[in-house]
C-alpha cells in the first residue's frame, strides 16, 4: 500500500465513529467558506501583531502561527458547539483539513510573506531618494511607471508619516501598481503550486517522503471533535496534557515576569551566543519548542545531518576566516563559504530531478494522452494535462511581465528554471526534515548573477528589478511552492473530490495576499509607516534593497575566481556524499544537512535540532518504537500548550503592553 494510503487508513482508524460518519461529505461548501474567512482572519491578525503589538510573529515560519492559533481555537469553539447543539457543528477530518489548508497557504499573504515585501518595494524607491543616493540618476529612469507609484504629491510621503488632516488614502495612485504586482505574484504562485502537483507522486509515493510537519496536524484534524465531548477528542489522555502542561506552564510562568520583571524565569527566547574561539562564528543556544515539536517526527538520519552539519560550518568557516578569506557573518555564513554551500544545494537540486525524470516523463505523457495508463492521476489536485496548462501559461504570463518591465531576455530565461529548481529542493527539504524554520542558502537571483559573470554582467534595468521581483522569484519561503508541495501532502487523506481543494486553496491564496496588501496600506496611512518600528520589513527592507540595486549599477563587481572554485568544491562534495548514501547503507549523513549548511535558519535552529535528535535517539535506544509511537501525544501536547500560551500572549501584549509586545 502507498504511504499516503496507509496513513490515510491509519488516521480514519484512530477517528472517533460520529466524526468519520460525516466524513463521507468531503470538501464542503462550509469548509470553504469557513476557509476564506480565516484566510482574511490570519492576514488582519498577522499584521496587526507585527505592525502594531509588536508580539510574536504570525506568519514567519512555515507553520504559520496565526493559522495554528485560529485553527485550535475554531476546533475548540466548534467542539463546544456540537456537544452542546449537535451534529451542525461537528466539522469532519476533510473539513477540518480544508479550513486549515486554505488558512496555511494564506499565511504567505502577511508581513514575511508578500504583502510586507511588496508594500515596502512599491514606497520605497522615490520616498527614499535623496540626492546623496543618486537614486533619481540611476534608479528611477529603470522603474516602469506602471508598477512603480511617483510621489508626485506626496503620497509616498504621507504613507510613513500619516496622512493629513481631512484628506483620504489614496487608492487610485496604488490601484495600478498594486493590480499588476497581484497578477505577477499570483502567476508565479499558480505555476508554482502546478510545479508541485506534478512533482507530488515522486515524493509522497515513490520515495515516500514522511512530511514531518503535516503528520500531528493529520492527526489533530482527526481528533477535532465528535460533540461527544466538551473539548475535541485531541485533548484527551494522560500523555497529551502532560506535554500541554509543561508548554503551557513554562510560558505562562515567564508572563509573570512581564508584569514584574525581577520575577524569576525559564530562560527559552531569544538564547545567547557561545563564543568558541577567535575567527570561529559562536553557537547560538536556544531552546526553540516550536522547533521541537515538529523535528521529533523527523528521521534520526536528517535530524543528525542537520546539526552535524551546521557544526562542520562553524568548523570550516571558522578555519577560512582565520586564513584570509572571512567566511561567516554574525549567524550565517559569508564570502567562500556561502558558493560551497550553493554549489551543493544546486548539485543536491539537479539529482533530484534526475531521478524524478521518469515519473516527470509519465506524468507528462499522461497530459499530452489522458488516455495513457502510464499514470493515474485521479487521486491528484488536478490532472497533469491541467497542472501542465497551467504551469505553461503562467509562465508565459510571468516572462511578459517581466519583458514589459524591462528585465533582459537573457536573463529571464535562465532566471525562471533556475527559480523552480531552488524552491524544488526547497520544497523536498521540508518534506523530508520537517523543518519550520528553513531559509534557502541561495536564490535564484544570486545563481543568475554568478552565471554572468557577477554584477557587472547585468544591464542596468535589470539590476533596478532583480530586488523587487525577489518578492516572487527569490522568495525565502520558495512563494507557493514548499506550502503547496503541504496542501498536496494534506490532500492525500481528504475524502471525496480532491479538486475543490485545489480552487479552494488559489482562492484562499488570492483573499490572503490582496486583503493583507490592502490593509498594510490601510495602516500605513492611518497610523504611519514610522510607527510600525521596530520592523524591517515595510520600512527597511526596500530601502536596503534598492540602495544595493544602485550599487551594482554604479560599481558593478565582478565574481571572483575562488567564489566558483568553493561552488565547484560545494558540487563535488555533494555528490560524494549523495553518492555515499545511495551506495552504502551505513553512511549516517543526509544530503540536505550539506545544502543547508551555514544558512541563517538552520544556524539559528541547529542546537534545538542536536536536542530534538539526542530526545528521540534515546527513546528509541532504551524505550523502543512502541515507546516513541506512544509518545507522539505528548508531543501534539506540547505543540498545543505552546499554541495556547502564544494565544494567551498575544491577549496580554494587546490589553497591557501594546505597543511594546513580547516575542515568545
Amino acid at each position: 500500500m502507498p504511504e499516503s494510503g496507509a496513513a490515510a487508513t491509519q488516521a480514519e482508524q484512530s477517528n472517533p465513529d460520529p466524526s468519520a460518519a460525516a466524513e463521507d461529505r468531503g470538501v464542503t461548501l462550509r469548509s470553504i467558506a469557513f476557509g476564506l474567512c480565516l484566510a482574511v482572519a490570519v492576514s488582519l491578525l498577522a499584521n496587526t501583531v507585527l505592525y502594531l503589538v509588536h508580539g510574536s510573529l504570525m506568519a514567519y515560519s512555515h507553520m504559520p502561527m496565526g493559522n495554528l492559533i485560529l485553527t485550535m481555537l475554531s476546533m475548540v469553539v466548534c467542539s463546544a458547539l456540537a456537544f452542546r447543539f449537535g451534529r451542525p457543528f461537528v466539522f469532519s477530518r476533510t473539513e477540518w483539513l480544508t479550513v486549515f489548508t486554505m488558512g496555511f497557504v494564506s499565511s504567505l499573504g502577511p508581513t514575511y510573506g508578500v504583502s510586507g515585501y511588496l508594500v515596502g518595494v512599491i514606497v520605497s524607491p522615490y520616498y527614499f531618494a535623496t540626492p546623496e543616493n543618486r537614486w533619481s540618476e540611476f534608479l528611477h529612469p529603470h522603474l516602469p511607471d506602471f508598477i512603480f507609484p511617483q510621489n508626485r504629491k506626496g503620497e509616498m510621503s504621507w504613507f510613513y508619516n500619516g496622512l493629513p488632516p481631512d484628506v483620504a488614502v489614496p487608492w487610485e495612485s496604488w490601484a495600478g501598481p498594486l493590480f499588476w504586482w497581484f497578477t505577477f505574484i499570483a502567476a508565479v504562485a499558480f505555476a508554482c503550486f502546478c510545479a508541485s502537483i506534478i512533482i507530488h507522486r515522486q515524493w509522497s509515493e515513490y520515495e515516500k517522503l514522511v512530511y514531518p510537519a503535516m503528520e500531528p496536524i493529520v492527526e489533530i484534524a482527526s481528533l477535532g471533535g465528535s460533540g461527544k465531548r466538551l473539548l475535541p477528542e485531541l485533548m484527551q489522555g494522560r500523555m497529551f496534557w502532560a506535554g500541554f502542561s509543561v508548554s503551557a506552564f513554562i510560558y505562562c510562568w515567564n508572563m509573570i515576569g512581564w508584569f514584574f520583571p525581577a520575577f524569576p524565569g525559564f530562560r527559552m527566547t531569544p538564547g545567547w551566543y557561545l563564543p568558541l574561539a577567535r575567527d570561529f562564528p559562536a553557537l547560538w543556544i536556544s531552546f526553540n519548542t516550536f522547533v521541537i515539536c515538529f523535528a521529533y517526527f523527523a528521521s534520526l538520519e536528517v535530524l543528525f545531518s542537520l546539526w552535524f552539519f551546521d557544526l562542520f560550518f562553524v568548523v570550516e568557516s571558522g578555519i577560512l576566516t582565520r586564513l584570509g578569506m572571512p567566511s561567516w557573518h554574525s549567524y550565517r555564513s559569508a564570502g567562500p563559504y556561502t558558493w560551497q554551500t550553493a554549489g551543493a544545494f544546486v548539485c543536491l537540486a539537479v539529482f533530484w530531478v534526475l531521478i524524478a525524470r521518469r515519473h516527470l516523463r509519465d506524468a507528462f505523457l499522461k497530459a499530452l494522452n489522458p488516455r495513457s495508463e502510464h499514470i493515474d492521476d485521479s487521486r491528484e489536485l488536478i490532472s497533469y494535462r491541467a497542472a501542465f496548462l497551467g504551469l505553461g501559461i503562467a509562465c508565459c504570463y510571468a516572462v511578459a511581465w517581466l519583458w514589459n518591465a524591462g528585465m533582459d531576455t537573457g536573463v529571464i530565461a535562465l532566471t525562471v528554471p533556475t527559480m523552480f529548481l531552488v524552491y524544488l529542493a526547497m520544497g523536498k527539504i521540508l518534506a523530508d526534515s520537517g523543518l519550520v524554520f528553513l531559509s534557502s542558502p541561495t536564490s535564484a537571483r544570486s545563481l543568475v548573477q554568478a552565471a554572468f559573470g557577477g554584477a557587472r554582467g547585468i544591464p542596468a534595468a535589470t539590476h533596478a528589478l532583480f530586488y523587487p521581483t525577489a518578492v516572487a522569484l527569490s522568495h525565502f519561503k520558495g512563494t507557493i511552492f514548499t506550502f503547496g508541495m503541504h496542501a498536496n501532502r494534506l490532500g492525500d487523506f481528504i475524502a471525496g473530490n480532491r479538486r475543490r481543494l485545489f480552487w479552494s486553496v488559489c482562492a484562499a491564496f488570492l483573499v490572503g495576499l490582496v486583503a493583507s496588501t490592502l490593509y498594510v496600506v490601510w495602516l500605513g496611512y492611518t497610523v504611519g509607516g514610522y510607527n510600525f518600528e521596530p520592523n524591517w520589513l515595510v520600512t527597511r527592507a526596500g530601502q536596503s534593497g534598492f540602495q544595493g540595486a544602485v550599487s551594482d549599477i554604479i560599481s558593478p563587481k565582478p565574481m571572483q575566481s575562488s567564489e566558483y572554485v568553493f561552488f565547484i568544491v560545494g558540487v563535488v562534495a555533494m555528490a560524494v556524499i549523495t553518492f555515499m548514501r545511495y551506495r552504502f547503507a551505513w553512511w549516517p549523513f543526509h544530503p540536505i544537512g550539506f545544502a543547508l549548511s551555514g544558512s541563517a535558519l538552520s544556524h539559528l535552529t541547529g542546537f534545538t535540532i542536536l536536542l530534538a535528535w539526542s530526545l528521540k535517539a534515546i527513546l528509541l535506544r532504551f524505550f523502543g518504537a512502541a515507546f516513541y509511537r506512544r509518545s507522539r501525544p505528548f508531543f501534539i501536547g506540547l505543540l498545543i500548550g505552546y499554541v495556547f500560551a502564544i494565544a494567551l500572549g498575544l491577549v496580554l501584549d494587546a490589553v497591557w503592553f501594546m505597543p511594546q509586545g513580547h516575542r515568545i
